[in-house]
């Protein structure tokens, strides 16, 4: 009897209502005043507690924060998000300096600096402004960019490549730069996509010929390069390539070089008699 008694005076203590009031210090005047139990403050405290609780989870899971917790970075693929979001960024840093080109070329028309005719068009204008800007170079630029194309086109301090029957391949990589999409036959992925620094260069990895070097309709330059055993490689990029068919080349050489700072994603690939293999087994990115 005394245990009921004890717990029915808990639940009745617990129960039991307080009365909290607000009054005005001069008058006395009652301003404001509550009711409230135990049970209640202790059920709106944990009613609050809840909501936070959720909140909180909703935040981690919904939301990049969940990236700032420890060991949590393992799970997300931070790094391809990082490639995407630097791709996305030179695509809008090149769609602003076209958008700073066009108002320069509507400048330069309101201020006779470039005399428009009844065919000409704001685009064509401001493609004048552009060849003036970026396809006139100074003499100087113009002779230290020959010798500099010269002296690396003729570039031997490289890797040889050890070729035998055991097929022991000493392959140097092809461009310098992280590996954004891998090797996968069953999505039609046959190599490699390198996203590299600006002005970077392409290399050849191994002794060859050039079999084919042309220009594609998916706006692309290509290169083949046929090495021993029936082994060629490919390379494609938005610059064009040094060397043209025919040529010979050594392991190391260079064979572009990456001056536009917004088309830094070259595509590698690597065949053995119309076979593709990953280049991942054979080049250490």
């Amino acid at each position: 009897m005394g245990k009921k008694a004890n717990g029915k005076s808990f639940l009745q203590r617990m129960r039991y209502k307080y009365k909290i009031a607000i009054l005005n210090e001069n008058t006395l005047e009652e301003v404001w005043r509550a009711r409230l139990s135990k049970m209640s403050v202790f059920l709106f405290c944990f009613l609050v507690a809840v909501i936070y609780f959720f909140l909180i989870a909703f935040l981690i899971i919904k939301t990049p924060l969940r990236g700032f917790l420890p060991g949590y970075t393992e799970n997300i693929d931070l790094r391809d998000k990082l490639m995407k979001n630097s791709l996305t960024i030179d695509s809008l840093s090149e769609k602003m300096e076209l958008q700073t080109q066009y108002m320069t070329a509507i400048r330069s028309v309101m201020s006779d600096e470039i005399k428009a005719d009844s065919s000409s068009t704001i685009d064509s204008l401001k493609n004048k402004v552009v060849d003036f800007t970026t396809l006139n170079a100074s003499q100087k630029e113009v002779t230290f960019r020959d010798s500099f194309e010269k002296s690396e086109r003729l570039n031997i301090n490289v890797l040889e490549a050890d070729v035998s029957e055991n097929r022991n391949f000493l392959m140097k990589r092809p461009v310098n730069g992280v590996l954004m999409d891998s090797f996968n036959v069953q999505n039609k992925s046959y190599g490699v996509k390198i996203i590299t620094e600006p002005n970077s260069n392409i290399f050849s990895i191994l002794d060859g010929v050039v079999v084919e070097s042309q220009f594609v309709l998916s706006n692309q330059y290509v290169i083949s390069i046929q090495h021993a055993d029936n082994m060629i490689s490919v390379y494609k990029s938005k610059q064009p390539f040094l060397k043209k068919k025919g040529d010979r080349l050594r392991a190391g050489e260079i064979i572009s070089t990456l001056r536009d700072s917004s088309e830094r994603v070259v595509e590698f690939e690597l065949w053995e008699e119309g076979v593709p293999l990953n280049p991942k087994e054979y080049i250490s990115f």
